[in-house]
């Protein structure tokens, strides 16, 4: 898995710039992402919230989406390389970079879900020294500042390979968003889980590389209109 991670990453830092006349705009598809966020098949976005606002943004700017899959880690390096134009549902904290950011578009909660019957956790320092499960590369500061080394990740390779283990008893507390856990914890999943805490609510944004052939000023009057004429919330509630 490793090492295809770093052979989709030298391929991608491998090809040339940007350039306008592709009249193409560039979305990442982040691999760690699941659904509402992105369906894959045979690692191709092929569905989800940002592959209909990828679209959507394209369409307003006048040009063709095109969506490149990544691997989690490798977000960063892609979008500052201008290898892509831009990523969505991303905060300035979660890549590193200089890039130019959006309105927040979508608001999400972080939380700690865990198995029926396993332990309650009433505070962060309740998960001390037990499994959690996560996703790797997924950055989680606010329980990093709390646990320090004592915070035991058992990483996954994406969201719903971390909610299977969840499911499957391999550990008993993950970490994930409560867009995530409404979507992928529905009919006979939700009564082998539950929210023990709501750890945060956060905006999240879209980032664009500062090397891409579209002014962002382009870009940023397309989404906003998109916010302000229903066309993000249209998009959002096909996934509730």
């Amino acid at each position: 898995m490793l090492k295809r991670t770093f052979c989709i990453l030298a391929v991608l830092l491998s090809l040339p710039p940007l350039r306008a006349a592709s009249a193409e705009f560039v979305m990442i598809a982040p691999l760690n992402q699941a659904m509402p966020f992105a369906q894959f098949q045979k690692e191709k976005m092929v569905g989800g919230i940002l592959k209909d606002m990828g679209d959507a943004l394209a369409q307003r700017l006048g040009r063709h989406p095109k969506f490149i899959s990544v691997p989690g880690e490798g977000v960063s390096a892609v979008l500052a390389a201008g290898k892509a134009d831009g990523i969505c549902f991303v905060r300035p904290h979660w890549i590193d970079g200089d890039f130019d950011w959006s309105a927040p578009f979508m608001t999400d909660a972080e939380t700690i879900t865990s198995r029926t019957g396993a332990p309650r956790i009433g505070s962060l320092t309740d998960l001390r020294d037990r499994p959690v499960g996560t996703v790797a590369s997924h950055r989680y500061p606010r329980i990093e500042k709390v646990l320090g080394i004592r915070f035991n990740r058992v990483d996954a390779p994406n969201i719903e390979e971390s909610v299977r283990k969840l499911l499957d008893g391999e550990v008993q507390h993950a970490l994930m968003g409560q867009a995530t856990f409404d979507y992928l914890l529905r009919g006979e999943k939700a009564a082998q889980v539950r929210i023990d805490m709501r750890i945060s609510s956060f905006e999240a944004q879209c980032a664009f590389s500062k090397k891409s052939q579209v002014p962002f000023a382009d870009v940023d009057k397309a989404i906003n209109a998109m916010l302000r004429d229903g066309t993000v919330d249209r998009i959002l509630a096909r996934y509730r």
